[in-house]
C-alpha cells in the first residue's frame, strides 16, 4: 500500500501544481507573462531539436557539476581534518558563517570586476554550497559509533577496514542528504549567478535574453527547463543512493564478523559489559 501511495501522492502534488499554473495562465492571458502548460512545452519540445538548446542546458550543468565536486571535496576534506583535530574546527568557524552570511549579489557583482565571467557561477555556488556540505559531513563523522571505533583500535582493525567498515557507512546517509540538498541549491545559485555573470552560453543568460526581448513565454519555459534539469538530477542521486544501501550494509556486516572472529563476542552488548 505505502509503495502505491508514493506515486499517488507525488501525481497528487504534479496535478496541484500544474492546476494553479493553468489558472495562473488564464488570468495573465492578456498579458503573456504566464503561458499556458501547452504552450510551455510545446515551446521546450521545439527548442530540443535545436543544437543551441542542449549547448546551453550543457553549459549550466557544466557550471553546476564543478561547482558542487569542488564544494564536496573541499567539504569532505576540512570535515574530515576536523574531525580528527579540533583546532581545525575552530579555525573553520569563523570562515563558514562568513559564507553563509555573505551576500550573493554583491559577491557576483564583486567578481565581476576581476574575474572571467564564465568562472562566476562556479565561484558564487562554492560560497553557497561549501557551508551546507561541510556541517552535514561534520556532524556525520562526529555521530559514528566511538565505541566502534575504540574496539576496532584496541583489537588492532586495519585502517583501511575501519574506513570502509565503520566511517563510510556512517556518513553515507548524511552524505547523500548534502549531495540531494546542495545540488538543487547549486543548480539555483548558478543561474542566479549566470543572470548576473552574463556567460554567452548558459540558462541564466537565456532566461535573461528573453527578459529583455519581452519573450516572457521564452524566459518561464526557461524556468521550466531548469526545475526538470533538478528534478532528473535528484532522481539520479536517489537511484545512486540506492545502489549504495546493499554496499553499506555489505561493509558493517563485514567488519561485524572480522570483530566477532577476532574477540570471540557475539555482538557489541558483549563488549560493553566485557568493559
Amino acid at each position: 500500500m505505502r509503495r502505491l501511495s508514493r506515486p499517488l501522492f507525488s501525481a497528487i502534488g504534479i496535478a496541484l501544481i500544474a492546476g494553479i499554473w493553468g489558472l495562473l495562465s488564464l488570468k495573465y492571458s492578456g498579458l503573456g507573462i504566464v503561458p499556458s502548460p501547452r504552450d510551455t512545452f510545446a515551446y521546450i519540445g521545439a527548442e530540443a531539436q535545436t543544437a543551441a538548446f542542449w549547448e546551453t542546458v550543457a553549459a549550466t550543468l557544466r557550471h553546476g557539476f564543478v561547482s558542487f565536486f569542488i564544494s564536496f571535496a573541499a567539504a569532505s576534506a576540512l570535515a574530515a581534518l576536523s574531525h580528527l583535530r579540533g583546532g581545525i574546527k575552530r579555525v573553520l568557524g569563523p570562515l563558514i558563517v562568513v559564507c553563509r552570511a555573505i551576500p550573493t549579489a554583491a559577491v557576483i557583482l564583486i567578481l565581476l570586476l576581476c574575474v572571467n565571467s564564465r568562472y562566476i557561477p562556479v565561484a558564487v555556488a562554492f560560497l553557497v554550497v561549501f557551508p551546507l556540505c561541510y556541517e552535514h559531513l561534520f556532524h556525520a563523522l562526529e555521530a559514528v559509533d566511538k565505541q566502534l571505533l575504540e574496539m576496532a583500535v584496541v583489537f588492532k582493525i586495519p585502517l583501511s577496514k575501519r574506513l570502509l567498515g565503520i566511517y563510510l557507512p556512517g556518513i553515507t546517509p548524511a552524505a547523500f542528504s548534502s549531495i540531494r540538498a546542495g545540488f538543487g541549491l547549486n543548480i539555483k545559485v548558478v543561474i542566479a549567478a549566470e543572470i548576473l555573470g552574463l556567460p554567452s552560453v548558459s540558462i541564466g543568460y537565456a532566461i535573461l535574453s528573453a527578459k529583455q526581448g519581452f519573450a516572457f513565454a521564452a524566459a518561464f519555459a526557461w524556468l521550466v527547463v531548469a526545475v526538470l534539469l533538478c528534478f532528473v538530477c535528484e532522481l539520479a542521486i536517489s537511484a545512486v543512493e540506492r545502489l549504495c544501501i546493499p554496499y553499506r550494509y555489505g561493509a558493517r556486516r563485514t567488519l561485524a564478523r572480522l570483530l566477532k572472529r577476532l574477540t570471540g563476542m557475539q555482538s557489541m552488548k558483549s563488549w560493553k559489559e566485557a568493559r
